[in-house]
């Protein structure tokens, strides 16, 4: 029977290995790693595969590398936190989802200012309702810049994350997601959706996911009843990855 050590990859044990350094005091905040060849001759493996071990630690947030001098442990950055809206909610049931309609919005410069879509004049506006069991949880709407010759298929309407949805939809590359989290009051359409009262306090996530330009590429308006829905959020989430 093969043992556990020799299914795992050599760089991911290398990464094991230096986080359990990291978190046991061995290695301190600002200490350098041995070069790519001191670690290669240390675990007897190649240099490629020590460039996969640390790139492992990097995307962890347990080390930094700057060019030129090497890479750095980093002290974890505790007051920065990463929301996983995907996992977030107040049960443990998966959410599931209904689509109430997709609208094709043409000419309004008006809404296309306010989402700071300069200089776009159709709008495609996706609009869905979450639910745990029975129980509506939220609703959310997500406006995306009208791509021709780019069609959406229902499954990805009804079941994609915002993000992936605009990676799909648009020729730009999504490279940064921006979140404001403000509490407004149930307007009556929402409220009847939500099956709540009218004026009810809500939770509103708004999301707006640009391009390297830094050219908003589509912006996602999610109003949250206010007991059914939390948010978490935990610091250096992939280190437990390792």
């Amino acid at each position: 029977m093969k043992r556990r050590e020799n299914l795992i990859p050599v760089y991911y044990r290398l990464a094991e290995d230096i986080k359990h350094q990291i978190e046991s005091g061995v290695l301190k905040d600002g200490d350098l790693l041995p070069t790519e060849a001191q670690l290669g001759e240390q675990y007897a493996i190649s240099r490629m595969t020590v460039r996969q071990g640390i790139a492992l630690l990097a995307e962890a947030g347990l080390i930094e590398t700057v060019k030129g001098k090497g890479s750095f442990v980093t002290r974890p950055r505790l007051n920065q936190l990463v929301i996983d809206l995907k996992n977030s909610g107040a049960s443990a049931d998966p959410l599931r989802y209904k689509l109430l309609h997709v609208n094709l919005i043409r000419n309004n410069q008006k809404l296309t200012n306010e989402l700071g879509f300069i200089g776009e004049t159709n709008i495609i506006v996706v609009k869905r309702l979450m639910l745990r069991g029975q129980l509506p949880v939220a609703i959310e709407e997500k406006f995306l810049r009208y791509q021709k010759g780019k069609p959406l298929l229902e499954t990805q309407l009804e079941y994609a994350d915002f993000p992936e949805l605009v990676a799909k939809h648009q020729d730009s590359v999504p490279v940064r997601n921006d979140m404001i989290i403000s509490v407004a009051s149930l307007s009556s359409e929402q409220a009847k959706l939500l099956e709540a009262n009218e004026l009810l306090p809500a939770l509103v996530v708004k999301q707006v996911i640009y391009s390297r330009e830094d050219k908003p590429l589509g912006v996602s308006i999610m109003v949250c009843h206010k007991d059914r829905f939390e948010l978490t959020a935990t610091s250096y989430p992939l280190s437990g990855r390792l």
